[in-house]
């Protein structure tokens, strides 16, 4: 029998398929936005310089150095001491399911505070896992769920898990976490943070707090680039995991024994080969936090913080009402605001974009009136949008848009 030759075939194997001509074009057609939108945000130019860095091998020592570094970066960041702290390839919802994954076993639970999107999505993915989720629902948008509340909870249902939204971007509402990781440890419950939104926005302390696993992104106000996941895990939740490697995570790539390995945390500080990640996207993290410790934690969280007041000023003047009644719940980096009713929401998110070159978020809650969910806009002002003077020109494009909407509609 004759041996076939890989390359031996049909000479005209490739045109079956054609060349597509949507990319004829050397150059795309992409026009540059400004980003008010819950996330991603913009990128500075030292990031965008980082991403078209000459790419390293994921064997070279330089990279290994890169990848200590960017582990002391993200500790400060999360103003955490633990070993087990590292980027995912994936987004923020990879680091959601890699917690659930390592974590829980099919007779165990999760415990999820349901302010609004995110607590629902993770009580979903517990399910499709075959967990067992319980939801704790917020009473009305904005609430702070007390921890006489959550510990009613905690006793009722003991789950093994409490998820927690730090800063909720569906609504643009933040929850005080103080004294929620004590409790949790009293029920022999581990505590998981979404910090995706409140990193770099709000104060935030990982060990001062007793989180157990903490996670962020790095497109929001960090302003790095989409496609990387930021975890810690504290040593409690390290002493959870199974001690030996025959009875290990369900997933593979997201066992975090694994991982960690292929960043060098073990005893022999080897780095051991278990996926390929995203190169040069940790040039352009590295690159934002080093953008972040220049300007420092504190003052990062403070300018955001003023942004905000900025913008709800500005608001407040064009007589535009806030989705989070109180003050105090309301984060910084998103702002969610009323519609009002004689406005169509979408024709004001098509006038920004086209007369502005300014994208704004709508809702991810569907309106609904039986669920008292209202129409709401969202405004991000993140990272390196979070600056007043983009704001000005967020908020006159807004009321250009409202005015001649109202005249239109006048005329009608």
């Amino acid at each position: 029998m004759k041996t076939l030759d890989c390359f031996d075939f049909d000479p005209n194997w490739s045109e079956n398929v054609p060349k597509p001509k949507s990319l004829s074009k050397s150059e795309p057609f992409y026009e540059d936005k400004l980003l008010m939108i819950p996330g991603p945000t913009n990128l500075g130019s030292k990031v965008q310089q980082e991403l078209s860095r000459s790419i390293l091998s994921h064997t070279d020592p330089q990279f290994h150095q890169l990848l200590g570094e960017i582990q002391d970066g993200l500790r400060y960041l999360f103003q955490t001491k633990n070993s087990h702290t590292f980027a995912l390839t994936g987004s923020a919802t990879l680091a959601m399911e890699c917690a659930l994954c390592n974590f829980l076993s099919p007779r165990q639970s999760l415990l999820s505070l349901v302010h609004g999107y995110w607590g629902e999505r993770i009580a979903t993915m517990a399910e499709r896992l075959g967990f067992k989720a319980y939801r704790l629902r917020s009473q009305f948008f904005g609430e702070n769920f007390t921890l006489d509340r959550i510990e009613n909870a905690l006793r009722r249902f003991r789950p093994s898990m409490l998820y927690v939204c730090h800063c909720d971007s569906s609504i643009g509402f933040v929850q005080n976490l103080q004294g929620i990781g004590q409790l949790c440890h009293r029920y022999d419950c581990l505590l998981l943070v979404d910090a995706v939104v409140s990193l770099c926005t709000t104060p935030l302390s990982m060990d001062r707090w007793d989180i157990d696993i903490l996670f962020s992104g790095a497109q929001k106000a960090l302003s790095g680039p989409p496609g990387l996941a930021l975890i810690s895990f504290s040593q409690k939740a390290i002493d959870r995991l199974p001690q030996k490697d025959g009875r290990s995570c369900r997933s593979f790539y997201l066992d975090i024994k694994l991982i960690a390995k292929s960043w060098g945390i073990d005893d022999q500080r080897s780095f051991t080969y278990h996926y390929t990640p995203a190169i040069n996207l940790l040039f352009g993290l590295r690159a934002a936090i080093v953008a972040v410790i220049d300007e420092s934690l504190k003052s990062i969280v403070r300018r955001h913080r003023n942004v905000r007041d900025c913008l709800e000023n500005e608001l407040q003047k064009l007589d535009l009402k806030f989705l989070i009644e109180n003050p105090s719940n309301r984060s910084a980096g998103i702002t969610s605001v009323l519609i009002p009713n004689d406005i169509d929401g979408s024709k004001v998110m098509e006038s920004l974009s086209k007369n502005d070159n300014i994208l704004i978020g709508g809702s991810l809650l569907r309106p609904n009136s039986a669920a008292n969910i209202p129409k709401f806009w969202r405004f991000g002002y993140l990272g390196v949008n979070a600056d007043c003077r983009k704001i000005k020109l967020l908020v006159r494009g807004l009321r250009n848009a409202l005015i001649d909407q109202r005249k239109l509609r006048a005329h009608l």
